[in-house]
């Protein structure tokens, strides 16, 4: 498993690593999902700020609703989520899974990691 917790600040953030998945990869993107799922689905409600790292992945239409169904999912125990690899067409995926999930979410780009642990920390998160 990629995906873990890490400290930031003094905040416990999901570090969830999608990191450089190709789309011959789709089981093992599948199967670092499922166990993130399973993680977030043990913490309380609204309790979670995670941090999700696509960067060097390739995204298509399976893999987007696989996300989008995750997301669903998981959704009510997410406070905040940062979305880091966030470019071009991504965006737009980017977009659809946030609508479908009502997750609190932000887009950063390729070079945004430290931007988007802070986003997160800030004082309402």
């Amino acid at each position: 498993m990629k995906s873990r917790w890490i400290t930031y600040g003094d905040k416990r953030i999901l570090y969830c690593d999608y990191t450089h998945f190709a789309l011959s990869d789709f089981d093992e993107l599948k199967a670092e999902l499922d166990t993130v799922v399973a993680l977030l689905l043990q913490e309380p409600e609204k309790s979670v700020l995670a941090l999700t790292d696509i960067r060097g992945s390739i995204a298509s239409r399976p893999v987007i609703a696989m996300f989008k169904r995750a997301a669903t999912v998981t959704a009510k125990h997410v406070r905040k989520q940062a979305v880091v690899g966030v470019t071009g067409l991504k965006k737009v995926l980017f977009d659809a899974v946030v609508y479908v999930s009502r997750q609190p979410a932000k887009a950063f780009g390729d070079l945004e990691e430290e931007e988007a642990k802070d986003w997160l920390v800030e004082k309402d998160g």
